[in-house]
């Protein structure tokens, strides 16, 4: 945690807002889509799922394939505990649905369901977008897909089990990876690894989000060699996500960005 402090307090330093943005597509990328204070209808749904997330005190079996969790400890936890400490804050949740409804993608890959709070905001875009959602944790995946179910969301395929054994089957049958959302495995050699193997899936028009980006050093170096790939011609850092986009021909750019 004090690693993160100190990333927040570099970020804050460096980081600009909107009108310190000279790339004309960044500046409307910023101030069209993060940082629009238009609400649609579907937040207040998902809100209140998350809030009776926050009062199910059912305990589950957590089996855990990442890093782990600072604040979430022995692998019997409550619903309730996981969805006050594991899960997205609506900002950042709503920040991703606009973005994803800007670059309005076929299909999305998401590493890392949770409780499926995410996954709803990113499947609620377009009924036509289809999400390919990764879970390591069975009791976890059932949680969710109780959630994808009183959100009426039949556009959520969960696959349950180790991504180590599970990606390259679901890279195969999605074909091409519009979006990819990772926030499953909070080390550097499964972020790094789990990126390579996506990439040939992806396209010009692909967007890649990864979560945590500063959440420890591995992260951080995981974002900083995933930033400078080559084929990345612009990166959004926002601290608590970062954005990737692919598009051939720009100039390449990389930008700290203040997120409200």
């Amino acid at each position: 945690m004090l690693f993160e402090a100190r990333a927040y307090l570099r970020h804050l330093i460096s980081a600009k807002g909107p009108h310190g943005v000279h790339s004309p597509m960044v500046f409307d990328l910023i101030t069209k889509i993060l940082i629009q204070d238009k609400s649609f209808y579907v937040f207040d749904a998902i809100e209140k799922v998350r809030e009776d997330l926050l009062q199910d005190e059912r305990v589950i079996y957590v089996q855990d394939f990442g890093a782990g969790s600072r604040k979430m400890k022995g692998d019997q936890r409550s619903v309730a505990h996981i969805a006050k400490f594991a899960l997205q804050p609506a900002s950042h949740a709503q920040a991703l649905f606009r973005l994803i409804d800007y670059v309005r993608p076929e299909n999305i890959l998401e590493l890392g369901t949770s409780l499926g709070i995410t996954t709803a905001y990113l499947a609620s875009v377009a009924a036509k977008t289809k999400v390919w959602t990764l879970e390591g944790a069975p009791e976890i995946a059932r949680i969710a897909k109780e959630v994808f179910d009183v959100l009426n969301l039949g556009n959520v395929k969960v696959i349950q089990g180790n991504f180590d054994d599970q990606l390259n089957m679901v890279l195969q049958e999605m074909g091409k990876v519009d979006v990819a959302v990772m926030d499953g495995n909070h080390r550097y050699d499964p972020t790094i690894r789990y990126f390579n193997e996506i990439s040939p899936f992806l396209h010009d028009d692909s967007v890649v989000i990864l979560d945590d980006i500063h959440w420890s050093a591995e992260m951080e170096k995981a974002w900083n060699e995933i930033s400078r790939n080559p084929r990345v011609t612009l990166s959004l850092d926002f601290f608590h996500f970062g954005v990737l986009f692919f598009r051939k021909g720009r100039v390449i750019e990389h930008f700290r960005l203040k997120l409200p």
